[in-house]
């Protein structure tokens, strides 16, 4: 039967396979770990990657190599050294991977930075995000707070829009004035665009709306131009 590590206050253990891993304080682990439930609430740094069927996070985890686990809810900031690869991920605060990440399902309010790609099911981001490589979803809902970027953008179904000064989230957390997303290309069926800029956008069904400034749309089925739009130049394919 696989042990329990807990680390209360501030100390240092080594890496290893146990059942639950809890951390209350600060703590530093040497080596990979694999376990079922790592829950933190203070600091973790660990030299190592990990495996993990669920976890959370509330204050600062850091690890230097690659995550993986089914579930990650963070309430703080998570550093990845490596590549994640995490069923669903939710909460807040502020996730950077300086590999690749990939979910089935995001739903984050904050920071989201990754030096390569980008990959879920659903990615739902109220905030701000920096990808180096491709985002891509099959669902795409997207509430810019700040100025956010994307190499590419891929998806089937694609929706972008300032946040809301009256939304719940903006208690705490205003949008400002410039909030803008910047990519190369956006590609998918459905696109729904504002306050977008990128050179080529191209799908079956676009719309762009206000604060947008699109080199080229390319569209299949139907481009609607909402007021405050610029679209310097188009055609059907």
């Amino acid at each position: 039967m696989k042990g329990n590590l807990t680390i209360t206050g501030s100390s240092t253990a080594t890496g290893g396979q146990y059942d639950k891993v809890k951390i209350v304080g600060e703590g530093i682990i040497e080596g990979d770990v694999q376990c079922n439930l790592m829950r933190c609430v203070g600091t973790l740094e660990m030299d190592g990657s990990l495996k993990a069927e669920r976890m959370s996070v509330v204050g600062t985890c850091s690890w230097t190599g690659g995550v993986q686990g089914e579930a990650l809810k963070i309430s703080g900031t998570v550093t990845v050294g490596g590549d994640a690869n995490i069923g669903r991920i939710s909460g807040s605060g502020a996730i950077e991977a300086r590999g690749d990440l990939y979910s089935d399902r995001m739903e984050l309010r904050g920071q989201l930075v990754t030096v390569g790609d980008c990959e879920a099911e659903v990615f739902k981001s109220r905030g701000m995000f920096e990808i180096g490589g491709l985002l891509n979803a099959g669902q795409l809902d997207i509430k810019l707070y700040r100025i956010s970027s994307a190499k590419e953008i891929g998806g089937e179904k694609i929706r972008i829009r300032k946040a809301s000064v009256l939304s719940p989230y903006s208690f705490f957390f205003m949008p400002a004035s410039d909030a803008q997303l910047t990519a190369d290309v956006i590609e998918g069926d459905d696109i729904d665009l504002e306050h977008t800029k990128a050179r080529i956008v191209r799908g079956n069904r676009v719309t762009i709306g206000a604060g947008c400034e699109i080199e080229l749309v390319e569209y299949k089925e139907s481009l609607l131009r909402k007021k405050g739009a610029v679209i310097h130049a188009n055609c059907k394919k």
